[in-house]
């Protein structure tokens, strides 16, 4: 037993810090190697790709819904009676929508592309009032940038041509993925409902024996956090777009129920949702008279202090339990990674990372030793046999 106490053993075998950082340096080694062979996972990138959208556009129906069949299910109604009953409702709430909301939403975006050219043609005169009024920039310097944009677009024209045929045929292929999701997701849907409390059951027949509980626990966690953002942030949104639709309609705003509409699902991107909303509306009233904008801004506050001091703390409460510097970071983040998407759904999964990482974390604390306080026991390394029984 003597190349137990020799330098090497001391220093690399039984050194616990070393081992660790042994195990970092392979993990990143991995990490580097997928680096190199990107081209293995695009076709499983691709199809991630197709089959991703109408499960997750399932999934946010499924943690808005499933609580209403589990209430069903509990006044001893059958769960394939209660989806049937509740996507009766949302069918009903659905024709409800369209015949009384969609007329007027049509008729005020018709008005207000038909309107365009004269508020196009106001914010011109607007733009030209406040330039004569100010001294910053001369109006050499202005002709200056006026020359300099013209030259940087001339001789373009082919590629905005091309540009604008792409962009064509991606909004064609965007609307193709939109109705195969809106189509293919209500059956996701049904069957989410119908067998998804017997999803980890089965997920955890793979896991290890001596770690199903952790596991259980943690999956149990990411779905109570997942299930309550998504449910908060929904609920918020609607009441966002409610209470806009009716302060712009209380102050004679034009076009309040599209300007409404637009900023509920733009609520759904926490803190910047809200002032992205609030730039058409502004734009609007600022065309219509200064008092309309004044009108727009007292609109915006007062909803402001509703969601802040009301809405969010009563739906949302602290459930995610996240920093507001933290959830910037991650929208920026995420935002610039994957586009609106990520913006819209890096909060619930970070918040899934978070917990994942935490967990690892506990564990590593467990077994590695290396925060165990003084005469603490740890479970690893394993007590090695003395000399005396090695020799017997």
């Amino acid at each position: 037993m003597k190349n137990k106490t020799s330098w090497f053993y001391r220093h690399f075998l039984d050194n616990r810090f070393a081992i660790a950082a042994f195990n970092v340096l392979l993990v990143l080694l991995v990490l580097w190697l997928f680096t190199k062979i990107g081209w293995v996972f695009t076709p499983i990138m691709h199809f991630i790709g197709i089959v991703a959208p109408p499960f997750v556009f399932a999934g946010i129906l499924y943690y808005m819904l499933n609580p209403i069949v589990n209430w069903l299910s509990r006044h001893k109604v059958n769960r394939n009676l209660a989806i049937g009953l509740v996507f009766l409702g949302v069918l009903a709430l659905l024709v409800l929508a369209i015949v009384k909301l969609v007329p007027p939403i049509e008729r005020q975006v018709t008005s207000m592309v038909n309107d365009w050219p004269s508020y196009w043609n106001a914010f011109n005169q607007w733009v030209t009032e406040l330039n004569e009024r100010q001294d910053l920039i001369s109006q050499a310097d202005l002709n200056q940038l006026g020359e300099e944009i013209k030259a940087a677009v001339s001789g373009r024209e082919g590629l905005i041509v091309t540009d604008t045929v792409t962009q064509i045929q991606n909004l064609v292929g965007v609307v193709g993925n939109v109705v195969i999701t809106v189509g293919t997701a209500p059956i996701i849907l049904f069957f989410m409902l119908k067998d998804g409390r017997k999803f980890p059951k089965l997920l955890l027949t793979v896991v290890p024996v001596k770690l199903r509980k952790s596991v259980g626990e943690m999956l149990h966690e990411m779905n109570e956090k997942v299930g309550s953002y998504v449910q908060g942030q929904l609920t918020v949104a609607m009441a966002v777009a409610i209470i806009f639709m009716i302060g712009y309609s209380v102050i004679g705003l034009r076009f309040a129920l599209v300007l409404g509409l637009i900023a509920g699902p733009l609520n759904l991107i926490p803190y910047f949702g809200s002032a992205l909303a609030m730039v058409p509306a502004l734009i609007v009233g600022l065309m219509a008279s200064p008092k309309m904008f004044l009108l727009v801004i007292v609109v915006f506050l007062c909803e402001w202090l509703l969601e802040t001091q009301l809405i969010s703390p009563f739906v949302m409460g602290s459930k995610l339990e996240m920093h507001p510097i933290t959830i910037v970071v991650v929208l920026l983040t995420a935002g610039n990674m994957f586009g609106l998407a990520g913006v819209i759904l890096g909060i619930p999964g970070f918040a899934v990372l978070r917990i994942i990482a935490v967990r690892l974390f506990k564990w590593y604390q467990q077994v590695s030793g290396l925060y165990a306080e003084p005469g603490e026991s740890v479970p690893w390394p394993a007590p090695q046999p003395n000399q005396e029984s090695v020799k017997k």
